[in-house]
């Protein structure tokens, strides 16, 4: 029974960077490598009233209050959702280093969304840390880029790793989670760590059932957003360097320092998540690139409206943040996310790093340089950003989690009017702009697409 619970001067960059020597060996791809494995039963049988939390198929969900949801087809896509159990002996790490101290029996669960035919399969598989900032499972990534992951053939992975999200799976549905634990209070999240290296073994060579039966799984790459891109860094750093079998990390809205290996590792920030001028100049090396992305926040639209109505649809009654400003963001930060994981499996699969890309400018060390608008300069600017219809901002005040929500804020009809006086400019600002972002690598053909149509539907009473 299912209970309720709560730039322009990128290209001048590149022979520079080519000087300063951020032109290194070969990343080490990962290979078959030998190490405990989580044992795999399954998939969980579904049924009407036992679903996966906030599964893909799962019942409809109802209207909220920021606009329309935004509702995954996996069947459209040919994409099939199967639920897991994966059982086994954690190591325990110590907190300085990959040493074992101790050792853990867990029982968790990984939610896997894959093509129905190995053949559509790309070879590469995203395995996400799943985030329990809100004391549950949430699959932040899944929700920003599943339609990048579909039409791409990529497989996605969610793997309830923390204690948090899986002590509150357990009350969700009390029999389909009745088996779930991974440790008690007094480990912390301790055997967080080696369930994600056990996991990643299964997806390659599985023990039990084989979660992707007939799929060659070539390149697994490490994702995760906000607390768990926290985690992922100090999984980076203290327990990859030990097996390697990890191909390339994404690391987004978490500034934890990182060591420097073999392994690529990108860093995307939203503008909420850069609070210093010191954050800013994080250097790019041969195996890192940071992108920070200009008016975006922590939390933004396109993912709000794909997982605030599956949080209501499994927790009823939940009620959404009151913000001082009207909050979530219109610079559509996944079309920068969606590009940076090409870029990583370019890095991984042909030794192509992803271009070096400007940072977000800086008044002092910790006022950061706005427009007349209030719009933030410097920064991958995305053309919802440059050519400004709005404020998007990346921060907001109010309840608690405003502030990772960001602003938005419509121009005035009169400043719209002064900017864009005619629409033939206005287009081919727009044009000019997504031109130039695609040039640069900061977003995919797909995506830029959808950022030109928007401009072309585009009307006001003065055109």
């Amino acid at each position: 029974m299912r209970m309720p619970c709560p730039s322009p001067g990128r290209t001048a960059l590149v022979p520079v960077i080519l000087l300063l020597g951020l032109v290194g060996t070969p990343p080490a791809q990962a290979e078959e490598v030998s190490g405990p494995t989580a044992t795999v039963s399954g998939p969980i049988p579904v049924t009407a009233d036992s679903y996966p939390f906030m599964s893909a198929d799962g019942p409809e969900v109802s209207p909220i209050e920021e606009g329309d949801p935004i509702e995954v087809d996996l069947a459209a896509h040919g994409y099939v959702e199967q639920e897991y159990l994966l059982e086994g002996t954690a190591a325990l790490h110590s907190p300085e280093g990959g040493e074992v101290v101790g050792e853990a029996p867990y029982v968790t669960r990984m939610v896997v969304r894959r093509p129905v035919s190995p053949r559509d399969f790309s070879g590469t598989t995203f395995l996400e840390w799943n985030n329990v900032s809100f004391g549950q499972d949430i699959e932040i990534d899944w929700f920003l880029s599943n339609d990048y992951f579909m039409d791409e053939g990529h497989v996605w992975v969610g793997l309830s790793a923390q204690r948090v999200g899986v002590d509150a799976l357990r009350p969700w549905d009390t029999e389909r989670y009745a088996d779930l634990h991974v440790g008690g209070p007094e480990l912390a999240d301790a055997p967080a760590f080696d369930i994600y290296s056990q996991t990643a073994r299964t997806l390659r060579s599985p023990v039990g059932v084989d979660p992707l039966p007939g799929f060659d799984v070539s390149t697994i790459i490490a994702t995760g957003h906000s607390q768990s891109a926290r985690y992922l860094s100090d999984y980076h750093n203290r327990i990859h360097p030990h097996h390697e079998i990890i191909d390339a990390f994404m690391i987004h809205g978490a500034p934890t320092a990182l060591v420097e290996g073999r392994t690529p590792v990108m860093r995307l920030m939203a503008e909420t998540d850069v609070r210093s001028r010191a954050e800013s100049e994080e250097t790019d090396t041969a195996y890192f690139r940071r992108w920070e992305v200009a008016g975006t926040a922590h939390v933004g639209r396109t993912e709000y409206l794909t997982f605030a109505p599956l949080i209501a649809r499994e927790n009823p009654g939940t009620t959404p943040q009151t913000c001082d400003r009207p909050p979530l963001t219109r610079v559509p930060f996944h079309h920068v996310l969606n590009a940076a994981y090409d870029h990583l499996i370019t890095w991984v699969e042909e030794d192509v790093a992803p271009p070096v890309a400007p940072r977000l400018e800086w008044e002092d060390a910790t006022t950061a340089s706005r427009d007349e608008h209030g719009n933030r300069l410097g920064g991958i600017r995305l053309v919802e950003h440059e050519v400004a219809t709005a404020l998007n901002h990346g921060n907001n005040t109010g309840d608690p989690f405003c502030f990772l929500m960001g602003t938005y804020v419509p121009f005035e009809e009169e400043t719209l009017q002064d900017l864009y006086p005619r629409r033939s400019g206005y287009v081919a600002q727009v044009l000019r702009t997504v031109n130039q972002a695609q040039r640069d690598g900061h977003i995919r053909p797909e995506d830029a697409s959808e950022s030109r149509r928007a401009a072309l539907e585009a009307d006001y009473p003065w055109w």
